[in-house]
């Protein structure tokens, strides 16, 4: 299962590259990204909330993860400042993390 969520988020990043998706080339590009992903993972949950296709359990964990994604990001940043590779790799755990939660809605809105 994991194996093919791996597989499955590293065909999702290559497809976006090849569509000419540009990426983020310094630690606070990347770290604007990701407050961008937060935000627009957020409408996406409650589009599909709306649309009943998000239980209560649902909406609640993506809350959940959302705040501990945006404390993650803030970590990262003030990490950073004395230690760029720990912050650096705070920022792309919690990448991942959104990245999976992406992944993890577009499965409902099917």
């Amino acid at each position: 299962m994991i194996r093919k969520f791996l597989l499955s988020l590293a065909l999702f990043l290559v497809g976006c590259a090849g569509l000419g998706v540009p990426t983020a080339d310094t630690f606070n590009k990347k770290a604007l990204a990701a407050v961008s992903t937060v935000e627009a993972i957020a409408k996406s949950a409650t589009s599909l909330r709306a649309a009943g296709k998000l239980s209560d359990a649902d909406r609640d964990n993506i809350v959940s993860t959302l705040e501990t994604s945006l404390a993650g990001i803030r970590v990262a940043r003030q990490v950073y400042t004395t230690n760029p590779q720990a912050g650096n790799d705070k920022l792309s755990a919690t990448i991942t993390v959104l990245s999976a939660l992406q992944l993890y809605l577009a499965t409902r809105e099917k």
